[in-house]
């Protein structure tokens, strides 16, 4: 072996570099390279250079000179090439002048490795548990593998899925049957040795699986698992104030109400019938909530309100489509929180006519004025109905204007009355109709304008058998307009930007009394005949004086 001398002379003044945590491969294949290192530490209180050397044998096979600071540590590294080597054991090192570390390295061909052990950690700590789940602290799993929990007999109680090689925390295994009372479990670690990522200990018979082991013992950890009782669920509660009141007769009022999980207010009638609901009322206290009824009432009753829960989270009340399985009412030892009022529907004030006073009018003494009468307007009516997404509960009309006020009435296409809009003064936007049955499917509706003929503000025009309050016409034909209806699940969606319609003042026309020119009666005198002038225009006076 050629060996490289270092340039620099040794200075025995000051202490030789020391040598430390010599690294390197205990056998290599003939030819391979191998990588030696060691620590050289500088002792002085002053930079120095040194030599370092990699010996073979005793041979110098590598020379070099290195640098340090003062007390400074630094790895030196030499990469040796085992061509030429014979097979066999030889002796290696770094040295420095007056330190070494010294190792053997075997050339030649190397015996397999003997594999590594698995291994694993656990920590299962004492708890409380619901008894349907117990939580192992952290687990380490060289190989990755499974968490099994063993009972006090032994038996397999529950067991993780698959865990990935590493360490875990919190790793909760699910019990194959809850714990009634309190017990000691055993946390076990087990491997995954046919990789299938299921845990085969028990079908196998124990063949497959096993436990990870130290000397022979399975690694475990044990626990007492304390079951508490499952804390009750608290009851949902709500509130309701309903008072006796004064109503139109189409929608009532409940005072207040506080719904803890939110819902809605049905009112019931005196046979138990829902003849109206709210929309979803949010968590909490509501104040003067006013609860459309589907049909208006015609006289005075007693009525119930009646708080209900939206179970089924979908913010539509299915109480009556369900059959009363979802979004049923709140109650308190099973019974529903109701509240009752006596709602008196008042007769519709008797409007005065206004009195007009006649304008005065000087009459020429030669002529009687003669007054037309003016021509009595037919009402007019529109009606927007657009294509619209529903939850099947209710529709909404755009727009609506009445010229003499009255209803808007939902038809369906076999023509029958679904639903029935709350009176309207002349016009108004964004109608919220309910339906008197909820649409499970889409349809096409239409919205019809309905008069109130007989100004009592609620639509008689089914209990009169079309008698009264029919329907706003022209040319002889309803007016009316259609809309697909889509029933779905409801999105969630912007707030519609409603511009308000531009109603026009209708521009009412003075009527013109023409003065008649109304001849005088003739008095035929026996013999003169007398022709009456005509009538002399008074000139209008505006104002400009001449």
């Amino acid at each position: 072996m050629q060996a490289e001398y270092c340039t620099y002379p040794s200075n025995t003044t000051y202490g030789s570099f020391e040598v430390s945590n010599l690294s390197a491969p205990s056998g290599v294949e003939a030819g391979e390279p191998v990588t030696v290192s060691a620590d050289i530490t500088n002792p002085n209180d002053v930079p120095m250079i040194q030599c370092v050397e990699f010996r073979l044998e005793g041979d110098v096979v590598e020379r070099t000179g290195w640098a340090l600071n003062p007390n400074e540590t630094e790895t030196i590294t030499f990469d040796v090439n085992t061509t030429g080597l014979e097979d066999g054991t030889y002796i290696h090192g770094i040295e420095t002048r007056d330190f070494g570390e010294l190792a053997t390295l075997t050339v030649g061909e190397q015996p397999e490795p003997e594999p590594e052990e698995p291994t694993a950690s656990l920590q299962f700590d004492d708890q409380e548990s619901d008894g349907s789940s117990v939580t192992v602290a952290s687990a380490n799993l060289s190989d990755g593998g499974y968490i099994a929990i063993l009972d006090e007999n032994g038996s397999v109680v529950g067991a993780t899925d698959y865990l990935e090689p590493g360490e875990q925390e919190n790793v909760s295994v699910p019990l194959l049957e809850s714990l009634n009372e309190s017990a000691t479990l055993t946390a076990q670690a087990h491997l995954d040795t046919n990789d299938n990522q299921t845990l085969d200990f028990l079908t196998s018979n124990g063949t497959e699986d096993g436990p990870y082991t130290v000397n022979g013992t399975p690694v475990t950890d044990d626990a007492d698992v304390t079951v508490g009782e499952e804390p009750t669920p608290e009851e949902p509660t709500a509130s309701l104030q309903f008072d006796d009141q004064e109503s139109d007769g189409s929608s009532v009022t409940v005072a207040s109400a506080n719904l803890s999980e939110g819902g809605y207010i049905a009112v019931i009638d005196e046979n138990g019938s829902v003849v109206g609901a709210t929309d979803y009322l949010e968590p909490g206290e509501q104040e003067n909530v006013s609860v459309p009824l589907l049909e208006p009432l015609n006289e005075s009753a007693t009525l119930t309100a009646q708080a209900h829960l939206d179970t089924n989270d979908n913010q539509t009340l299915d109480f009556l489509t369900s059959n009363g399985t979802e979004d049923g009412p709140y109650t308190v030892n099973g019974t529903p929180v109701t509240d009752d009022a006596d709602v008196t529907v008042g007769e519709e004030p008797t409007t005065e006519e206004p009195t007009t006073e006649e304008p005065t009018t000087e009459e020429p003494t030669t002529e009687e004025p003669t007054t037309e009468e003016p021509t009595t307007e037919e009402p007019t009516a529109t009606v927007e109905f657009e294509d619209q997404n529903s939850n099947g509960a209710t529709v909404t009309v755009a727009s609506a204007t009445l010229s003499e006020g009255g209803f808007v009435v939902i038809h369906n296409e076999s023509g029958d009355v679904v639903g029935i809009s709350n009176y309207i003064e002349e016009s108004d936007s964004n109608i919220r109709i309910f339906l008197t049955e909820s649409l499970s499917e889409s349809a096409t509706l239409t919205a019809m304008a309905h008069l109130d003929t007989n100004n009592n503000q609620q639509l008689d025009f089914l209990s009169s058998d079309g008698a009264e309050d029919g329907p706003y016409t022209m040319d002889g034909s309803p007016i009316t307009d259609d809309a697909e209806i889509t029933v779905g699940d409801e999105p969630t969606t912007e707030e519609p930007t409603t511009e308000e319609p531009t109603t026009e003042e209708p521009t009412t026309e003075e009527p013109t009394t023409e003065e008649p020119t109304t001849e005088e009666p003739t008095t035929e005198e026996p013999t003169n005949e007398t022709e009456t002038p005509p009538p002399t225009e008074t000139p209008i006076d505006n104002g400009t004086e001449n």
